[in-house]
């Protein structure tokens, strides 16, 4: 027997939980159970991603503490440094028209390096603010989580055929109680969710803790390159003044040998 031709479902009619998710919707007033199960078809791969999440968080959070210190140190080794190079550029003393384009772009780079520092530091941390709102948005809500999946089972355990002696509660008690998980689940994705969105809007931040740094130059090679070089311009000048008068003194020589 042929089975009976079934139209296909109208737009009206199709489960829309299949292409959406209420985790990704910051105004839903509740995470049903498929959303959930969607993510985390289970207890264990729950606890396998929350805390995988959580140990990268961690990691995270400490690469950016990590550099911010690297970099606040590097600023106060460098800055005396470059204040001093900049009063010699100042006053002349090697003055910008005589050192090497290499060398004024990069004192431009360091001071350049040096003056944002502090903005992108005072950002940065801001995202390590946002970060652990997040880490205590998660933890507070791993009660919810922990509440979810005993209810979970029993709700599945009860609706299985089974003897009524086996039942822990009624149905409808469980089902009200998963109704109120739903409902703080929702809250805690929409403060999730938020926070997230945050720390996309500042990445770029963290991204500039990354950028590399300017290669230091030592001057003294330069300096010294500069040095030798205005020398051995002295000396020549000094040689050739003194070949005319050594010159005259041998040609009198000479006449004097040639009179006798």
């Amino acid at each position: 027997m042929v089975p009976p031709i079934r139209a296909p479902e109208t737009v009206q009619e199709q489960n829309l939980s299949a292409t959406k998710n209420e985790f990704t919707n910051p105004y839903a007033t509740k995470i049903p159970k498929e959303s959930i199960l969607a993510l985390f078809p289970n207890e264990e791969t729950w606890k396998t991603v929350s805390t995988a999440a959580r140990q990268n968080s961690r990691f995270h959070k400490n690469n950016i503490m990590a550099q911010i210190l690297y970099l606040s140190c590097l600023k106060n080794c460098v800055l005396p440094e470059l204040i001093q190079r900049g009063n010699l550029l100042a006053q002349d003393t090697f003055p910008f028209s005589a050192m090497p384009q290499v060398i004024n772009d990069n004192q431009r780079a360091w001071i350049s390096w040096a003056v944002s520092l502090d903005e992108t530091i005072a950002n940065a941390l801001k995202q390590l603010n946002w970060l652990e709102l997040l880490e205590k948005e998660y933890e507070s809500a791993k009660s919810l989580w922990t509440s979810f999946w005993p209810l979970h089972q029993e709700e599945e355990r009860q609706k299985a055929p089974c003897p009524l002696t086996d039942q822990v509660m009624p149905l409808c008690a469980t089902l009200a109680e998963l109704e109120v998980v739903y409902e703080k689940l929702a809250g805690h994705n929409r403060r999730r969710l938020f926070l997230q969105t945050k720390m996309i809007q500042g990445k770029d931040w963290v991204a500039r803790l990354l950028e590399m740094v300017p290669p230091w130059i030592e001057w003294e090679e330069v300096v010294r390159a500069m040095l030798t070089a205005g020398t051995g311009g002295q000396s020549q000048s000094n040689g050739a003044a003194g070949e005319p008068e050594g010159g005259v003194v041998e040609d009198m020589e000479d006449e004097e040998q040639f009179d006798l």
